[in-house]
């Protein structure tokens, strides 16, 4: 028989995937697989070759005999001793400062990105695939977690898609990632599912040995003083009703909203669970500013500058750069060009973001609503004409008139 082929394509969730095929054909077959999210520069694959489809995604052709089973391990090429990577959140539509990232990152080339929520200011397809051109510059693996902008818009199945599962763990050296879905700790009372903390549990019990890095989007405390409380997941279908979408949206109105967990029971047992099981750092994002604080035995540091509004006090554009080695964890923060911190000049720096961005996003929207605005200008103009046009003409025979004044009196006095 001839030989069969099937085309595969799939996203790595780890520096070190593992691909595992067996073959249920009656005949031989030949599978072609796309691995997308991974650095071609810097990786290997035992056994074999691939070929570089762009800067983020390899090409594989395994070949296998009926009943057979082939293990694949894919690999990057760690010329360092110590693990280097990047953390940012809340980017959404920070597109310029988003993009400036992007390009420190692939100068600084560490080994993997962080994005721990906030991805897109709403789930809608257009905003998640100018989201992916963006990053689709990255030339190192990205790793992500949902953020509550994320899910908006049925966004939870767009991201889905695109990005895998919305909770997942793998090892890297000798450190243990863990990404968790907190998404829901803004709209509703409780931010992390029942079935999401059994699985969390045994995840970390396995990892007890290792050092532990934890990713999630919403923090169980809020560090910040004098914070009113967050009443958005009393109000039932917030995410389904327009009007109180349009007053999430307006950060103005819920900054000063406590952006912890809306459960302090579950706050607490998210803490002691991660000083239970001797978690070294929590990474978390939601707050646009950054804070950094042991609780507990346990480091948790909030960085949400990725390029979403800063109207925080003392907040600033960031990203964290982490190097870890035996015994080691070093943190570095990066600071961006940002707005100036008085109160007027941060509205009007995310005055321009939104617009800018809702150009980006909507950009044939806008061109048509623009073009329908100055069409209507102008018929308004011309309806109106024989009231404004006798007041104009008015004006513009005056000002010829003061005009010839003027110059006949400067000659005047030039020739005195």
């Amino acid at each position: 028989e001839k030989d069969q082929s099937e085309s595969l394509l799939l996203r790595s969730l780890s520096p070190t995937p593992k691909i595992i095929l067996k073959s249920g054909s009656p005949a031989s077959k030949t599978y072609l697989l796309r691995l997308e999210n991974v650095n071609p520069a810097r990786t290997i694959v035992q056994p074999g070759t691939f070929q570089a489809a762009d800067p983020h995604s390899i090409l594989l052709s395994v070949s296998l005999n009926p009943g057979e089973e082939r293990t694949i391990q894919v690999q990057p090429k760690d010329d360092k001793n110590y693990l280097d990577m990047v953390i940012l959140g809340d980017n959404r539509n920070g597109y310029k400062t988003f993009s400036q990232i992007i390009s420190q990152i692939n100068a600084v080339a560490p080994v993997f990105v962080i994005d721990n929520g906030d991805l897109v200011f709403g789930g809608e397809p257009n905003r998640y695939r100018l989201f992916y051109e963006t990053v689709s510059q990255l030339q190192v693996p990205l790793y992500t977690t949902l953020g509550n902008h994320d899910i908006r818009k049925n966004g939870r199945v767009i991201y889905t898609e695109l990005f895998g599962p919305p909770y997942y763990s793998f090892d890297y050296r000798d450190t243990h990632f863990v990404f968790l879905d907190s998404s829901r700790g803004w709209t509703e009372k409780r931010a992390i599912p029942p079935e999401q903390y059994r699985w969390l549990e045994q995840d970390l019990q396995k990892a007890q040995g290792k050092r532990i890095y934890v990713i999630s989007h919403i923090p169980p405390t809020d560090p910040r003083s004098a914070q009113q409380p967050n009443t958005l997941p009393n109000i039932p279908g917030v995410e389904k009703t327009d009007y109180f979408e349009a007053l999430m949206d307006n950060y103005g109105l819920y900054k000063n909203l406590n952006h912890a967990f809306p459960d302090k029971a579950e706050a607490q047992k998210f803490e002691t669970l991660m000083s239970k099981n001797q978690v070294d750092t929590v990474f978390l994002s939601h707050i646009h500013s950054y804070f950094s604080f042991i609780k507990n035995g346990v480091r948790y540091v909030i960085s949400g500058g990725g390029g979403a509004e800063l109207l925080t006090d003392n907040s600033y554009y960031h990203y964290l750069r982490v190097e870890a080695a035996s015994g080691k964890n070093y943190l570095e923060v990066v600071q961006l060009p940002s707005p100036p911190n008085r109160l007027q000049d941060r509205y009007i720096a995310a005055a321009q973001m939104f617009a800018s961005s809702i150009y980006k996003e909507y950009t044939t929207t806008v061109i048509a609503l623009g073009t329908i605005a100055a069409l209507l200008l102008v018929w308004i103009l011309w309806a109106t004409r024989h009231k404004w046009w006798p007041g104009l003409r008015f004006l513009g025979i005056w000002l010829y008139e003061v005009g010839k004044f003027a110059a006949a009196r400067f000659k005047q006095l030039r020739h005195k």
